[in-house]
């Protein structure tokens, strides 16, 4: 996949974030040690629910993001992290940017071992997936309009790609491929929450210009329509009072001011006031 924004690339040349660029020399580094040392990492680092949860093997929710089993498997991942995680990282702030990708690794473990304690799906789990999974929502939302062009030729906004692999991978659950579709999803559920608590207002962006939006947009203007009746003894026109126009709304346009300062100076620029006013209008 490449990527298109307006016409131009959407990241910079190969310029690696420093994040990025150590989450890459650590899952290549381990991914040398496993086949050096074949199935002792697996068995010590990969995730199993019965392991990790039973026997308080904890460390699995973490380990097993930089294990892979194959070098294609570790090649799309790692392409996946350096395309969309250097975007993040740059608008985000590498401390924001790192801890996102590890509750989004998390979240994907943590769902998969839920389910498997359900008796859904289960087995041994390792990859960077859930993460990256978290990754592309995080794109998605900052960068809803930038093309992603699949396998070099099919063009497809990076909103509508975030909801496509999201309903692939939900569809997929029943098939047992092989794939743990449930950590991809938890990936994007545990990306999602961390969004909606960290900078609220970025949701809003992503299918900003949609038909969604559109027809949101239509509904609320009726809700806020002005009902003109003739007042007859004066002359003047006089609104029901049963109808309220509220007109502009003062913090929405300082949203509006404050999502453009985060595109442009990353979440880290906000002020302690910027931020809460981001997480009172997540709670609207």
């Amino acid at each position: 996949m490449r990527f298109n924004n307006g016409g131009r690339m959407a990241f910079s040349g190969f310029q690696l974030t420093p994040m990025v660029k150590m989450l890459l020399i650590a899952n290549v580094a381990i991914f040398f040690l496993q086949q050096m040392l074949p199935n002792i990492l697996e068995q010590w680092g990969a995730f199993n629910t019965s392991l990790a949860v039973n026997q308080f093997q904890v460390w699995r929710f973490v380990t097993y993001m930089f294990l892979h089993g194959g070098f294609s498997h570790i090649l799309w991942n790692m392409l996946g992290v350096w395309m969309f995680g250097t975007q993040i990282e740059a608008l985000w702030g590498s401390r924001t940017f790192i801890i996102y990708y590890f509750v989004c690794g998390l979240g994907g473990a943590f769902l998969y071992a839920i389910f498997a304690l359900l008796g859904i799906g289960g087995g041994w789990m390792l990859g960077a997936s859930g993460a990256l999974m978290g990754l592309l929502l995080a794109y998605g939302m900052s960068f809803p309009n930038n093309l992603i062009f699949i396998m070099g030729i099919i063009p497809l906004k990076a909103k509508y790609l975030v909801v496509l692999y999201g309903l692939m991978d939900l569809l997929s659950i029943p098939k047992g491929d092989g794939i743990a579709h449930l950590a991809h999803l938890g990936g994007l559920l545990a990306g999602f929450v961390f969004i909606q608590i960290t900078i609220p207002g970025l949701s809003g962006q992503m299918f900003k210009g949609s038909i969604f939006t559109s027809l949101f947009k239509g509904a609320r203007a009726k809700r806020r329509t002005k009902i003109v009746r003739p007042d007859f003894k004066s002359g003047k026109k006089t609104a029901d009072p049963g109808f309220h126009n509220h007109g502009d709304d003062p913090d929405q346009k300082r949203i509006d001011l404050i999502l453009d300062k985060i595109s442009r100076e990353g979440l880290q620029s906000l002020t302690d006031e910027e931020q809460e006013l981001l997480r009172k209008a997540g709670r609207k």
